[in-house]
């Protein structure tokens, strides 16, 4: 049988606006939420904790839903939930104030041996110059050992699960709905893969659709579930900004990637640099920052000249030329010697790989290592 308060705190969140802090309010005035759930009318009506709209939609509903039942629903859809009190609730986003009660959870991860965790947010709209910090970024703090937490939105959240899975780590993606209801739904089949390596969480229940203050919402998570927060390319008025605050207020540390003062797309992160958060031109300038946290290791600058298995040595070659600053196909052919049915050929088949990208009138740039 499942715990009693996982069970009632799924049962609450069945009725419209209750949410963390009418749980936490229900215990700390009944001591548990079956006791509150079997209250009466008379005895629900004393909590003073709780405003009166919700008090009224608990009388008025509760007796429509089977607790019962719904978490046998939750039980199928192969849903985890955890609470505020269970040990494999993460630890930092526990010490929070205005913390979950309830974290939705379905994936292949162990919430008992969670490592160190870096959130990596960013734009929606980006540029070629943050796609390949955000995979590098992203496959480097793999690489030492930490676990990377974004939003699974457009842009930058989404490159950095990509990378961190084609690295071949494990990723979290915190959603601003319910599991049931992935946003944006065409990253469906990213979230099926991060599940696999990882997982996809929610503090909302699985038949939520997300609205216009969830998302904002969830970003208190991220930054909450995380030793600090990494923001690359960001408007004025971004939402990774948000985290970014949310990070700030939890005396979580606050990195900034630099760009362009030319590119709107910076001016929210240069903005956080003039503002005290660390200035990042690589993966060294986060890890020193915990290095009491034991790394897996280390990625050197040398990295980039390794030799990656399975590369023809004509993509070795290729792979070699290339770097994060864009170069145009003429001087590739003209360095590796090669002709330019074949060169062409050779970058169509990194690109394939992930290891290198056409940014735009035929300029490559390296997308790993």
């Amino acid at each position: 049988m499942p715990d009693d308060d996982h069970v009632y705190a799924h049962a609450f969140l069945h009725l419209r606006h209750i949410g963390s802090e009418t749980l936490k309010a229900c215990i700390t005035h009944f001591g548990d939420l079956k006791t509150a759930w079997l209250a009466s009318a008379t005895a629900i009506q004393a909590v003073t904790k709780i405003p009166q709209s919700k008090k009224d939609e608990i009388i008025a509903h509760r007796d429509n839903i089977d607790p019962e039942a719904a978490w046998q629903k939750l039980v199928a859809a192969d849903i985890r939930l955890l609470t505020l009190h269970d040990e494999t609730f993460p630890a930092l986003l526990r010490e929070i104030p205005d913390a979950p009660y309830t974290l939705y959870t379905k994936g292949n991860f162990d919430w008992g041996k969670a490592p160190a965790m870096v959130a990596v947010v960013g734009s929606r709209k980006f540029t070629a110059y943050g796609e390949q910090v955000a995979t590098r970024l992203s496959t480097d703090l793999t690489q030492a050992g930490f676990l990377v937490v974004s939003g699974l939105a457009f842009g930058i959240d989404s490159i950095a699960h990509e990378a961190v899975l084609a690295a071949g780590g494990e990723t979290i993606a915190v959603l601003g709905s319910g599991l049931h209801h992935i946003s944006p739904s065409s990253h469906a089949p990213l979230a099926k893969k991060i599940m696999g390596q990882g997982a996809v969480i929610s503090e909302y229940p699985p038949f939520m659709a997300g609205n216009s203050w969830t998302f904002p919402l969830r970003n208190r998570i991220i930054a909450g579930m995380t030793l600090g927060t990494i923001v690359i390319e960001a408007a004025e008025r971004s939402g990774s900004l948000i985290t970014a605050s949310c990070a700030l207020d939890y005396n979580r540390e606050v990195f900034a990637v630099p760009g362009s003062i030319l590119s709107p797309y910076s001016v929210g992160t240069n903005q956080l640099i003039k503002r005290g958060a660390k200035l990042v031109t690589g993966v060294q300038d986060i890890l020193e920052e915990f290095s009491e946290h034991r790394l897996l290791q280390t990625p050197g600058k040398e990295a980039a000249n390794q030799h990656i298995p399975g590369l023809s040595p004509e993509e070795q070659t290729l792979l070699s030329l290339l770097s994060h600053e864009p170069l145009h196909i003429d001087s590739i052919i003209t360095r590796a010697k090669l002709s330019s049915a074949t060169t062409g050929s050779l970058l169509t088949l990194l690109e394939i790989k992930g290891l290198a990208k056409n940014v735009g009138g035929m300029h490559y740039v390296r997308m790993q290592g």
